[in-house]
């Protein structure tokens, strides 16, 4: 700011020399205002007058601007006028400067917001941020140093100057080790050092940095590290001033910064979600085959299936498998949980069950219970299993699942503790026979648990009616009514003719 002078104050732009003027012209005596050199810069004075005239400097925080010349009385007047136009000035003066840094201010958080918002990798953040810093800010080194994620220690983002032979290196200038780093995140407020080698906490690296500071970078409650500036150059020095910029800049870095982090976690996430779905897609290609080829060819019999998983992979299976003596063999069954987990257990009791080698419905039970068993803690599993002659002859035995219906109506069957609960558990045997126009029809809970938007249950009673329908139809009515769960629906008949 340029210095502040008689001859700027009553320029004839100036409001104070319109008053000037006024007042010396009702005092009526011979005025003169002159710098500090005598050149006069307002009025004169009559040669033959001068004698009695005295010199009253204008004083202004102890420099005298110039004096006035004239009689004592009207002279001092008009000196303390000046002076107090002198005083408003400079009040003026300093108003527009803090106006004017405001608005440096202004601009610049509205110009690093706009850089910083484009940039989504915290290093080019952090570097970006710096090279502004160092624009705005007289230094010879730089740094801004991150809190890790996992570990909560500091790691070097970016930064500029000489530090050292190793950037990376802890111990050197404004690095992850600076105790100056580690009292400033301590503290959570700026600090300014400017005799960097008298003070305990400088490391040998920080020795020859004149002056120094840190400001915290805080993204609302949080802070996720530091960014400091210092200067090495002889006489060098930051002020409170300068500390505020810098606190400025670490407003808009840290947001910036967490606006990458979270940026970085969303694609992360994404890419997890990507994989997740991928392995999901490819669990469910090999489930949806396994089920397929579950059914193998029944000759004498006509047997129906529908298998609708409530998302990608589903709990449910269903096996079909003729025996040597012509009857035919079937399992429906419920794993307990979601997802892959669930499936897995699918694919390895559709494996359990390819390899049985017995036709008895308690036994096939029995064998995959202890298979179960034998896995350890997956859960438990529902099934039932029934066989059937071609004479029309059954034997059904039931694992805690829901129990077949036979054209309409329950096969009663004794309640039994699901598989993979018990080791050994026996499961007992239900005989019936099951006539040429009858079909018999397993269900997996999704049909009775299918739920309305109003929060209604289908339930067991609608099944009566419902199982007399083909395996198609009933699945599809569950499935309209609201699927909350794998729907799977076994229907068997013999074959006419």
């Amino acid at each position: 700011m340029a210095a502040l002078t008689l001859k700027s104050l009553i320029s004839s732009r100036s409001d104070c020399r319109s008053a000037l003027t006024a007042l010396i012209n009702v005092v009526g005596a011979e005025i003169s205002i002159v710098d500090p050199a005598g050149k006069p810069l307002l009025g004169e004075i009559s040669p033959d007058n001068s004698v009695d005239h005295t010199h009253i400097p204008v004083q202004f925080e102890d420099a005298t601007l110039g004096f006035v010349v004239g009689p004592s009385e009207p002279a001092s007047a008009i000196a303390l006028l000046l002076q107090h136009f002198a005083s408003r000035q400079s009040e003026a003066r300093a108003l527009a400067a803090e106006v004017l840094h405001l608005y440096r201010e202004v601009h610049l958080i509205e110009q690093l917001s706009e850089q910083l918002a484009a940039l989504l990798n915290s290093a080019a953040v952090g570097q970006s941020a710096l090279a502004q810093a160092q624009r705005l800010i007289p230094a010879t080194h730089g740094s801004v140093l991150l809190m890790g994620k996992d570990d909560r220690i500091l790691q070097r983002a970016a930064s500029f100057g000489d530090l050292c032979d190793d950037s990376a290196d802890d111990r050197g200038p404004l690095g992850p080790g600076s105790q100056f780093a580690a009292s400033t995140l301590e503290r959570g407020i700026g600090e300014i050092v400017n005799n960097c080698a008298s003070d305990a906490r400088a490391l040998e690296s920080e020795c020859t940095l004149r002056s120094l500071m840190c400001a915290p970078l805080r993204a609302g409650q949080r802070t996720v590290g530091i960014i400091a500036l210092a200067n090495s150059a002889a006489g060098s020095s930051y002020s409170a001033a300068d500390l505020k910029l810098l606190n400025t800049i670490a407003l808009q870095t840290a947001a910036a910064i967490e606006n990458s982090m979270l940026c970085a976690e969303m694609v992360e996430t994404a890419r997890e979600r990507a994989a997740f779905a991928a392995e999901l897609q490819a669990a469910s290609t090999v489930q949806q085959l396994l089920l397929q080829s579950a059914s193998r060819s029944t000759p004498g019999f006509q047997v129906d299936s529908v298998y609708l998983p409530a998302s990608e992979v589903g709990g449910d299976f269903f096996f079909v498998s003729p025996a040597p003596d012509g009857s035919l063999t079937a399992i429906v069954g419920d794993v307990s949980g979601k997802g892959l987990p669930a499936a897995m257990r699918v694919a390895m009791i559709l494996g359990a069950l390819r390899r049985e080698t017995s036709h008895d419905p308690g036994d096939i039970l029995h064998g995959l219970n202890n298979a179960l068993i034998a896995q350890g803690q997956l859960g438990f599993t529902t099934a039932c299993c029934v066989r059937i002659a071609l004479s029309g002859e059954y034997t059904v035995a039931n694992a805690g699942h829901i129990p077949p219906y036979i054209s309409g109506r329950e096969v009663n069957t004794p309640p039994t503790l699901p598989l993979g609960l018990l080791a050994e558990q026996a499961y007992e045997l239900v005989h019936g026979r099951l006539a040429a126009s009858e079909r018999f029809v397993l269900l997996s809970d999704g049909v009775p648990e299918a739920r309305a938007d109003s929060g209604e249950l289908y339930g067991f009673g609608r099944l009566p009616n419902l199982t007399l329908m083909s395996a198609r139809d009933i699945a599809e009515a569950a499935q309209r009514f609201g699927q909350e769960d794998d729907i799977t629906v076994l229907t068997l008949a013999i074959a006419n003719g």
